[in-house]
């Protein structure tokens, strides 16, 4: 595509004659296109005689852009963009009902009622973070459902980690932390038909270029952004091409049944066992390990093993 091919020639002057040759257009339609696209904010240059050039990758995340930097096969190919929305789990959802294919992804600038576990709201600016939804598809129990939760969360550690040159932790079951505050979210939700569910949605929140001084006053001590920690802002885009990508490999690992090697990289980067924790019921105790549906294992204060399948726990600090 047009901007492919800008991208991959960052900085440089392309001339109009070898771009139309590339992207298989005449000089005309190259044109027309390029207006357009520089009518949605990708700050193209087009020096006369010369050719066109893109000096920087601008922070959007229209399709043109997105495509541009997406290197999956399958996630995220199938891409829905809004500039805003109540929840792109709902959209993300009414798609799934509609048949919409495994990979299919929903992001939105901004949402007016984002949706966090438990019926929290997930606070969403508009273009400063990630807001994301994805249709899965997999031939998984119910019970496994929580597989799909560790793949997403891995996935995103894995980003963040080795991309962005973060510490990022898993906080049990959904949370991703970075030095002890939340980055992002992720909720799974599921439509079932019988044993089995017919999709899940994996929704997703990663506070991306939220500044500091940014979050409200009721969650700023416990959140932070991949911009605070990194002290500068980076390009949404490719942070979520990066995510799609790698959790289309995860999700390779999963459907050839490698889930204990999934269970492995989810313990490599927790952050909760180990550590003492509160539970909903007010009991205290340690986390100890996860069973292979995902459940949290606690030994209480008492000496009792507890496997704890849903809700809150608060890591005692």
């Amino acid at each position: 595509t047009i901007v492919t091919t800008l991208i991959r020639h960052l900085g440089e002057t392309v001339s109009g004659e070898a771009m139309a040759r590339e992207v298989g257009m005449s000089r005309v339609a190259l044109h027309k296109r390029i207006e357009v696209l520089k009518s949605q904010g990708i700050p193209i240059k087009s020096i006369p005689r010369r050719g066109y050039t893109l000096e920087e990758i601008p922070d959007l995340l229209i399709p043109p852009l997105f495509l541009a930097l997406l290197k999956s096969q399958e996630i995220g190919r199938n891409y829905h963009f809004l500039e805003q929305t109540d929840s792109t789990n709902r959209v993300a959802r009414e798609l799934g009902r509609e048949g919409a294919p495994e990979g299919t992804l929903v992001v939105a600038e901004s949402q007016t009622r984002g949706k966090g576990r438990q019926g929290r709201s997930w606070f969403s600016p508009k273009g400063e973070n990630l807001y994301l939804s994805l249709v899965l598809r997999p031939s998984i129990s119910l019970l496994e459902i929580s597989h799909i939760t560790f793949l997403a969360s891995v996935a995103l550690t894995q980003v963040i980690r080795e991309r962005i040159s973060l510490e990022a932790l898993i906080k049990w079951p959904n949370d991703i932390y970075i030095r002890g505050k939340k980055v992002a979210g992720i909720l799974v939700e599921m439509e079932s038909q019988g044993t089995k569910p017919q999709f899940l949605v994996v929704g997703v929140g990663l506070n991306v270029n939220t500044p500091p001084g940014g979050f409200p006053p009721e969650i700023s001590t416990r959140a932070t952004s991949l911009m605070i920690e990194r002290s500068k802002p980076l390009l949404r885009a490719q942070i979520l091409a990066w995510f799609m990508e790698t959790l289309e490999s995860r999700y390779q690992d999963l459907k050839k049944g490698h889930k204990e090697e999934l269970l492995r990289y989810w313990r490599q980067y927790n952050y909760t066992l180990g550590r003492r924790v509160h539970l909903e019921d007010g009991r205290e105790g340690w986390a100890v390990g996860i069973t292979p549906q995902g459940a949290l294992l606690v030994r209480t204060l008492g000496g009792s093993l507890l496997s704890v399948g849903a809700g809150d726990v608060e890591v005692v600090e």
